[in-house]
């Protein structure tokens, strides 16, 4: 690593860190079935102690934050439900900032209308009032009368938002095609429309972090597994750090060139929890 990277890491007092390949190795978004990588706990534990501040941030938008932070807590990773953020509910952020007194129709599931309830928003349904804002999240199911009133509003002008603008999910075993990127494109080519993303790696995001951390940029980290949280890190001004247990592979990484580039490249999580809080060997560590 150079010195610059390292002495980025080390100035460091605020973290935005990802899920799937990051934290946990799963086949499925936001943890789900998966297992903590290792030593995550003790990361995020340790940065906790330290003092510094930590955002747990996955593009992951089915379920609330509450329940994916409570599965990490049953794999031993310590995380609040308030220090966790979701696609879904940074989309449900910037609706309520930026779209006040807006109706606004939940393409997906829970995830992503529990936080627009939360937050107050006004919400569509089908047959009734047309849409202001078509959001379009994660879900297992969508129904035919939920895409037609999303395409019948965009049409008529609503704003298209999708949670998720990546093709492919990938979380450290395989990959997935994400199905919210392809049912909101799917609105978008039936009404001439292109959506706009909320989730990593958008500077709505980064709008939102940066409101919720008190560091500035040049004491932020981005720490995650693909290009989707290089591209975040640039558009919050902060430290891109990528771990190479998930969609990136040295083989991948090695094309990647100026802003495409990660600040820091490491192992794993273990291994940033090693470059912080390993002791030092006793022939560094000892008075000379």
């Amino acid at each position: 690593m150079s010195e610059a990277g390292l002495a980025a890491i080390h100035r460091t007092r605020a973290w935005v860190i990802d899920v799937d390949g990051c934290l946990m190795r799963t086949a499925h978004a936001g943890g789900a079935g998966g297992e903590a990588m290792p030593r995550a706990g003790e990361l995020l534990a340790a940065l906790k102690r330290a003092g510094h501040h930590v955002v747990v941030c996955t593009n992951a938008s089915q379920r609330p934050p509450a329940e994916y932070a409570q599965h990490l807590r049953e794999k031993g990773i310590g995380v609040a439900d308030e220090d966790f953020v979701t696609a879904g509910s940074a989309a449900a952020d910037h609706v309520a900032a930026h779209h006040a007194g807006a109706r606004v129709l939940a393409v997906g599931d829970v995830g992503l209308a529990q936080p627009l309830v939360d937050l107050g928003v006004e919400t569509a349904l089908p047959g009734g009032p047309l849409a202001d804002v078509v959001v379009v999240g994660a879900a297992s199911e969508y129904r035919t009368e939920v895409i037609n009133a999303a395409c019948l509003a965009v049409d008529a002008g609503a704003v298209l938002y999708t949670t998720v603008d990546t093709p492919w999910f990938h979380g450290g075993l395989g990959r997935s095609v994400t199905v919210s990127a392809t049912i909101a494109h799917a609105i978008g080519w039936a009404t001439g429309t292109s959506p706009r993303v909320l989730g990593k790696p958008s500077a709505s995001l980064a709008e939102t972090l940066l409101r919720r951390l008190p560091e500035p940029p040049e004491r932020i980290a981005v720490v995650g597994d693909a290009g989707a949280e290089i591209r975040l890190a640039r558009a919050m001004g902060a430290t891109s750090t990528l771990v190479l247990s998930g969609a990136i592979t040295p083989e991948t990484l090695a094309p990647l060139q100026g802003p495409d580039r990660p600040d820091v490249v490491l192992r794993d999580v273990a291994e940033l929890y090693d470059l912080l809080f390993a002791p030092l060997p006793m022939s560094q560590g000892a008075p000379s």
